[in-house]
């Protein structure tokens, strides 16, 4: 599968594993910057080499053009769309390959690094990375860097692990279900009550305050607004994704278009905000999948582009991207500061002959 216009990386399942007829993949992956692409996917069907051409296929460029669904009537709140669901998605296949490594080798703390920050920031709560429900306040990268050091010397300090046996065999499932998630990671009871789903975003309750787990408190000002002022809901209405996360409660912390905002309560004094206006819509619209070029030989659905909860709707739709955040993913992951970084999600079939 190959994408001309686009890098991409971090892609799972990668390499590609056979198609059968019937059956499907769903890819995700990274993907930096918005713009168009030519989609070419290609294999071998009875030994003979078939390939199937997409052209100019619109990748987005932020996440809060898909994200987010507008409600019904006028006034109401956004709800979260079907594809806010690909970052989570995303992150679940990544931590489990992560895991699968320490599993199979000595305590690397890049590794680690990267399991840590990842299961913060997209709230990914599982036996193997609980740090969300466990640390009252792990949010910052310095707060991290010492949740990472503390797994690092617990993991050195265990005795080696057998290899063998239903513990082992147990352990190595559950990483494997991970790798090869078709849906987010679902969330524990216990964790359920701390950390919530808006959108692509995940919130950890902190006391009475939800905050974004992009959030560092080290680093990053927040700028206060007033509940129920009149600023509060001038903001949720430029902002749709602050809407959503305003819903959670009186003191929230989220962000839009790279600030923090801070609800504080409605006695508390604040300065008057100076809401950035509306950026124009971008000219031109979102390109519909094109026929393949082959298509004398080309099963009737070859690509789809949705979201992995849809499972018969017909079609393709603009491919999910992840949401800008001033959160560092350290450990091997590229920074994603300031940089709008994607997330692809994609269902591809191909029907294979029976010989």
């Amino acid at each position: 599968l190959d994408f001309d216009g686009i890098p991409v990386y971090d892609l799972y399942p990668e390499p590609l594993p056979d198609l059968f007829e019937g059956s499907q993949i769903i890819l995700v992956g990274r993907y930096r910057e918005g713009g168009t692409a030519d989609v070419e996917l290609s294999g071998l069907v009875n030994g003979e080499r078939q390939t199937f051409d997409f052209p100019e296929q619109r990748f987005t460029s932020s996440s809060s053009d898909l994200e987010l669904t507008p409600p019904r009537t006028g006034g109401g709140v956004p709800t979260s769309g079907p594809q806010s669901a690909i970052p989570r998605l995303w992150a679940t296949r990544k931590i489990g390959h992560l895991l699968n490594q320490i599993r199979l080798s000595v305590p690397n703390q890049e590794i680690i690094d990267q399991v840590v920050r990842l299961s913060i920031r997209y709230g990914i709560v599982t036996p193997y990375t609980s740090y969300l429900v466990t640390e009252p306040m792990p949010l910052g990268a310095a707060e991290q860097n010492r949740i990472v050091e503390e797994q690092v010397l617990a993991m050195e300090a265990m005795p080696a692990e057998a290899v063998s046996g239903q513990a082992a065999v147990q352990k190595a499932a559950d990483q494997a279900s991970l790798a090869g998630a078709e849906a987010p990671a679902e969330q524990s009871v216990e964790a359920a009550g701390r950390v919530r789903q808006v959108g692509a975003r995940a919130f950890v309750l902190s006391g009475k305050q939800w905050i974004d787990t992009a959030y560092d408190p080290e680093k990053t000002e927040t700028i206060k607004v007033a509940f129920l002022s009149e600023d509060y809901f001038a903001l949720a209405e430029r902002f749709p994704e602050l809407a959503t996360a305003f819903a959670l409660g009186q003191s929230v912390i989220a962000f839009a278009e790279g600030s923090a905002y801070e609800v504080v309560p409605q006695d508390r004094p604040v300065a008057p905000l100076d809401i950035p206006p509306a950026q124009p819509e971008p000219s031109g619209t979102s390109q519909p999948a094109q026929p393949p070029a082959n298509s004398t030989s080309a099963p009737t659905q070859p690509v789809e582009e949705r979201s992995p909860a849809a499972t018969n709707a017909a079609g393709s739709t603009p491919i999910e991207p992840e949401q800008r955040n001033p959160l560092l993913c350290g450990g091997g992951l590229l920074p994603i500061l300031l940089i709008p970084v994607g997330l692809v999600g994609m269902q591809i079939w191909k029907k294979r002959q029976q010989p």
